[in-house]
């Protein structure tokens, strides 16, 4: 994978481009880029055909082992990978190690063991074990081994413990990677921890600044979830600048979790360059639509940071069960052009697995123009803002 990447305005906003990847010679993905959120193997509630009405861009997809490690041997047998295997070798493949959209129990995860929760219950890997997995898998861009089971509550000793831990497997699954010939054209990026721990974040960034990876996931800030929404960003600022500002600038920065769009664009600005489209998701689960609006604006404009205003609206509301209107007035996706808040709200009453389809369809389309316009503005030299 080669990533080529440049700075953008006053902020440290990166526009950017991932290209050279062996399965995918043709592709070119544009940054900050948006992972599509999958729960194995598939985006939730829509099959393959209603996605590629949704979009016929270039997508990446995010695979988790908490919804695909139980397949791990079918895989294997398979030969061909995981993208193959769930029928989206057209996207480009990240493999993550938990599930952003649901809550990582703590205190299950020990010194070179990581837990994943599957439907099955739990399932502990070492390094070894992992990378058994991801050479199964195939994917186009994968993460280290990482501990991760740190949040603002969590003390400084354990911080520690996590610190350590996570850079003992991220040494295993390197020396594996780089064996490997099955995985000498997947990207590995190694994953910084330090919970909230401002002195560990630092240490952290400058120790992994020279590290052979192709890029760094910021981890450690949560433990995944809806609770993501309602972390205060000033509360992570600070961690995430100490965290980044010893990093190369020619490598990729991912930050997983269901960050609120005003988040979003906070940390764009901040020069993170991959997220997770476990938002969309999270608020199809529960019955929302997103209804936000953005614009471009110039970069000395001063936003309204309007921490009050709803970003989406819920279909269970009886207020909506005459309101033949669309979700989104203006939005074209496939659910706002031939249906109505009335009929969905009349779907979910009646308890019809269509409501979640059209909110999903909806939810994913609305977030991807969202990222979209976020390329956009910076490719005029402009920023992203949400518009009340």
């Amino acid at each position: 994978m080669k990533f080529s990447v440049k700075t953008i305005g006053p902020s440290k906003l990166r526009s950017g481009t991932l290209t050279g990847f062996k399965r995918l010679p043709e592709m070119v993905l544009e940054t900050p880029l948006l992972l599509l959120y999958t729960k194995g193997g598939s985006v939730p509630h829509i099959t393959h055909e209603v996605l590629q009405l949704i979009t016929t861009d270039n997508q990446a997809v995010q695979q988790t082992l908490p919804s695909t490690v139980l397949n791990h041997d079918a895989v294997r047998e398979f030969k061909k990978g995981l993208p193959k295997f769930v029928g989206l070798q057209e996207c480009m493949t990240y493999l993550s190690i938990q599930d952003p959209a649901h809550k990582t129990p703590e205190g299950f995860n020990r010194k070179k063991e990581v837990s994943v929760w599957t439907h099955a219950g739990r399932v502990s890997l070492d390094a070894d074990r992992y990378m058994d997995v991801v050479e199964a898998f195939q994917p186009d861009m994968f993460e280290a081994l990482s501990n991760g089971d740190t949040n603002a509550d969590t003390t400084k000793k354990k911080i520690g413990k996590v610190v350590d831990s996570t850079r003992d497997l991220y040494e295993d699954c390197l020396q594996r990677h780089s064996r490997s010939s099955i995985l000498k054209d997947s990207s590995f990026l190694a994953v910084l921890e330090g919970g909230y721990d401002l002195e560990a974040r630092k240490k952290v960034g400058l120790s992994y600044s020279d590290a052979p990876v192709d890029g760094f996931v910021i981890n450690g800030l949560h433990n995944n979830g809806a609770d993501v929404e309602k972390i205060d960003f000033q509360q992570i600022r600070a961690l995430i600048e100490a965290t980044i500002e010893p990093l190369p600038e020619n490598k990729l920065r991912v930050l997983h979790g269901g960050w609120t769009p005003r988040n979003v664009l906070k940390l764009v600005e901040m020069g993170i360059d991959v997220f997770d489209a476990s938002y969309p998701y999270l608020a199809t689960e529960r019955m929302c639509a997103l209804t936000f609006n953005f614009e471009a604006v110039e970069w000395d404009t001063e936003v309204k940071d309007d921490a009050e205003s709803l970003d989406e609206i819920s279909l269970k509301d009886a207020n909506y069960r005459e309101d033949f209107t669309p979700f989104l007035v203006g939005c074209r996706c496939l659910a706002c052009t031939k249906h109505t808040k009335a009929y969905v709200h009349h779907l979910i009453n009646n308890k019809e697995l269509l409501s979640y389809t059209l909110l999903m369809i909806h939810n994913t389309h609305h977030y991807l123009e969202f990222f979209k316009a976020i390329r956009q503005a910076t490719s005029q030299g402009k920023k992203l803002t949400l518009k009340y």
